[in-house]
């Protein structure tokens, strides 16, 4: 299964701050690359372990249904969300916050690994979540870090 690690060094962040960031419940629009089809169909109006987060993601021509849940909630340290339902075989995204840093680990498995899937990872996947990574953390970035 593939894992993913994707740092953000922000000298001068807080965890905190990092941490306040993250946690809103509408950061994932912010976060969302434009030019993603994503719409949020259901979300908390905070988190917490146990909650969940539904959208449609257009992919291939097709609206799926992904449904994410929060599986670990510890404040100013990090939380993991996990795919319920949706377009790969497994995913889990775990958020770490330190002072002045971000790293993103994202563990996830595409749909019929073993039968060209991880082609298909290495070919298309690999690169757009590497995309997806850079534009959150460009966002991340802008929105947190310090005037000099």
């Amino acid at each position: 299964m593939p894992i993913l690690e994707f740092p953000l060094d922000l000298p001068g962040v807080t965890r905190g701050a990092l941490w306040e960031f993250h946690r809103d419940p509408a950061a994932l629009e912010r976060l969302t690359p434009p030019e993603k089809k994503i719409r949020v169909v259901e979300r908390p109006k905070e988190m917490y372990a146990g909650a969940r987060v539904v959208l449609s993601v257009r992919q291939f021509g097709l609206w799926l249904t992904w449904i994410s849940l929060i599986e670990t909630w510890e404040p100013e340290t990090r939380f993991v969300d996990v795919q319920e339902k949706g377009p790969f075989a497994s995913w889990r995204h775990e958020h770490l916050f330190f002072e002045g840093r971000l790293l993103d680990r994202v563990t996830y498995e595409v749909p019929l690994a073993m039968v060209g899937g991880r082609l298909a990872d290495r070919a298309l996947v690999r690169p757009e979540l590497e995309r997806m990574f850079a534009h959150r953390h460009r966002v991340t970035a802008a929105a947190l870090r310090p005037v000099a």
